[in-house]
């Protein structure tokens, strides 16, 4: 018997840090995915996959018993980059864990389920990779206990993604911020203001796109960026995006672009030897 499942990426269109202090963020679920193969084995449980590593094998035990499986993991997300590979492989391996047992789950269960292993990377995540992850498509979010969230409409044009090379790390980032949060406190609130605003543009890239940029100069401010993400986001601008700005806690990572035209942005992206790639919206269904 084997059991199939797929997490989705994202990209937090505005919100980053902001979030976990109960503050809304924006974020997308996008068309690439981590797959993971569930199947039964005789002894220890054993994980192939070209990104593992023990962080990884005990993430996925805290579903997968430690004995008497066989996990194959595939992902076409750039790992430790923001994109939330880690969000996508922990419902990936839930929804294979369920297939594996013939039990059809809701995307809430999906987000229940998951949220143990997100922490086991994360510590104390919001939430939100996971929930859009397994809904799908534009999410308001707000954590909480429960969590709030509910479905925006789409942002109208494509989104190209450069890869600044560098890995980054969520909880460091996280704890960076935490230390000062009184100092950064101002910026974290216009953070959560600015995704309000946000909020009622998606449709409007001349709206939205400033408002990235705005929301990149404050997680700039907050010291999350670096003077490679800064010199992506000027290139966007440089080749006709609106906006663009870091996606994902910073330090490293990637930048979000949204451009009417992206061939330009992605010519001048591998003149530079920077890894760049086109991302649609990803819904469920």
């Amino acid at each position: 018997m084997t059991g199939r499942g797929e997490g989705h990426g994202k990209l937090i269109l505005c919100g980053e840090h902001a979030v976990v202090y109960g503050h809304p963020a924006i974020a997308i679920a996008v068309d690439r995915t981590t797959r993971v193969t569930l199947s039964r084995r005789d002894g220890a449980t054993e994980v192939r996959s070209p990104h593992v590593d023990d962080r990884v094998r005990d993430a996925l035990c805290t579903v997968v018993p430690e004995q008497g499986f066989a996990v194959e993991v595939e992902t076409d997300l750039p790992v430790r980059r923001g994109m939330g590979s880690s969000a996508a492989l922990a419902v990936a391996v839930v929804r294979a864990r369920a297939d594996l047992a013939g039990e059809t789950i809701a995307a809430d269960e999906v987000v229940h389920r998951a949220m143990p292993i997100e922490r086991s990377f994360h510590g104390s995540p919001s939430g939100v990779d996971v929930a859009v992850s397994a809904h799908g498509g534009c999410l308001w979010f707000k954590r909480g206990d429960p969590a709030v969230h509910r479905s925006l409409p789409s942002p109208a044009l494509p989104i190209v993604v450069l890869d600044s090379g560098e890995d980054r790390e969520t909880a460091r980032m996280v704890q960076r911020v935490a230390e000062r949060r009184a100092d950064h406190a101002p910026a974290l609130d216009a953070i959560g203001a600015l995704v309000e605003r946000a909020s009622a543009c998606l449709d409007d890239p001349e709206t939205l796109g400033p408002l990235l940029l705005e929301n990149h100069a404050l997680l700039r401010s907050i010291g999350v960026s670096t003077g490679r993400l800064d010199a992506m986001v000027s290139l966007a601008m440089e080749h006709g995006a609106h906006g663009a700005k870091l996606a994902g806690a910073g330090g490293g990572g990637v930048v979000m672009a949204l451009i009417e035209d992206p061939e330009s942005l992605l010519a001048a992206a591998r003149a530079r030897n920077i890894h760049a790639f086109t991302c649609s919206v990803w819904h469920a269904g």
